[in-house]
């Protein structure tokens, strides 16, 4: 597949590098399909690219590179769109996102991946969660990588 996105210009995507959100993400529900994308190897976050709107990426990270004692707490009936078998590896992912002029996660609507099944689903994290949870000892850092 073919996509043209605003940020990485036009790539060539396998079908089985996307991901489908049935639900879409609060706000984007009508983005359904998404493609991970790294500009290096070593970047502390990565691209959630959308593949039928080339002008939206998210950045995301991984909530323990940052908040090493992340929870999360979600209800049984989110794990059933998500079509999780015992063995199946799932990935938990958090936007990125600046709020006065500092870095923020939201921990409170995180993303889960089923990585088998490429299927995925914003839930919302029952666990003590911040939807805005401030970076600031990681913000020079990461603006750097931005």
């Amino acid at each position: 597949m073919d996509i043209s996105t605003s940020r990485f210009g036009d790539l060539k995507i396998s079908m089985n590098e996307t991901i489908c959100f049935p639900s879409g993400l609060i706000g984007l529900e009508d983005c359904r399909s998404w493609v991970l994308l790294s500009e290096q190897v070593d970047d502390r976050f990565i691209w959630f690219q959308s593949t039928q709107q080339a002008e939206i990426a998210l950045p995301l990270v991984d909530p323990r590179t940052f908040v090493p004692d992340f929870t999360l707490q979600m209800e049984e009936s989110d794990w059933a769109p998500l079509g999780k078998r015992e063995n199946d590896l799932v990935q938990v992912l958090v936007t990125l996102g600046q709020s006065h002029g500092g870095f923020v996660l939201n921990l409170l609507a995180p993303l889960v991946i089923n990585c088998e099944r490429r299927i995925g689903r914003q839930v919302f994290n029952h666990a003590d969660a911040e939807v805005n949870y401030r970076l600031d000892a990681f913000s020079a850092s990461l603006q750097r990588s931005a």
